[in-house]
C-alpha cells in the first residue's frame, strides 16, 4: 500500500518537476515525504519518522537509478540495430 502511494506521488510530481527550480523541487519533495510519513502515523522528531523519511529518500534514489539504467539499456538496444 505504501509503495503504491509513493508511486502515485512520484507520478503526480513528475510533470510539475520540469517547471521547478532545484530548490523548489527539493521543497516539494520534502513536503511530499513529510505528508506521506505523517499519513503513516509517525510524528516529526521521532525515530520512526526519521526512518520513514530515510526510507522515502532511499526509494526515490533507487527509482531514479532504475530509470537511468532503463534509459541506458534503451539507448544501447537502439545502437545495436
Amino acid at each position: 500500500m505504501r509503495f503504491s502511494r509513493l508511486l502515485l506521488i512520484v507520478a503526480l510530481t513528475l510533470p510539475v518537476g520540469a517547471c521547478l527550480t532545484a530548490e523548489e523541487q527539493a521543497r516539494e519533495t520534502a513536503a511530499s515525504d513529510d505528508a506521506a510519513c505523517r499519513d503513516t502515523g509517525t510524528k516529526p522528531g521521532t525515530p520512526a519518522y526519521a526512518k520513514c523519511r530515510e526510507d522515502m529518500s532511499n526509494r526515490r534514489h533507487m527509482s531514479q537509478m532504475a530509470a537511468r539504467i532503463g534509459m541506458q539499456n534503451q539507448m544501447w538496444s537502439l545502437q545495436g540495430r
